[in-house]
């Protein structure tokens, strides 16, 4: 099962990488460590608006399936977007990194024995 450590990790990992990439293709300078902090503090979102507090069955609408394929679709939406204006481009690297490191948390409890569910509670 992924701690909140190895959210944080991955999530900095991957904003690192989206930060890295999206600068090489969109010539737009995303500070490095931007995308490690931004990343971070995404990684570790879904448990932030859903903690555990020692319950195993915690996960529910933001660690949904639903919600894995929305921001799919918008990150889809985000990359496929290409900005003219310098503010547009930042924004649309910091959209990228903060979807792709919250995916990033989703994956990893994707994996796991618990899985997610598909839509789980809204309230």
């Amino acid at each position: 099962m992924a701690s909140g450590k190895t959210h944080l990790a991955v999530g900095a990992a991957v904003g690192l990488t989206v930060a890295l990439a999206d600068q090489k293709k969109h010539n737009v300078s995303h500070h490095p460590g931007t995308g490690i902090a931004l990343g971070a503090l995404f990684g570790k979102l879904p448990d932030i608006l859903e903690p555990s507090l020692g319950n195993p069955h915690h996960r529910q609408f933001c660690h949904s399936i639903s919600v894995l394929t929305a921001l799919g679709l918008g990150l889809k939406q985000m990359y496929d977007w290409h900005p003219e204006e310098r503010v547009q481009k930042c924004l649309r690297g910091l959209g990228l990194i903060a979807g792709c490191a919250y995916v990033s948390h989703l994956l990893c409890d994707a994996v796991t024995p618990r899985s997610l569910p598909l839509l789980g509670k809204l309230g």
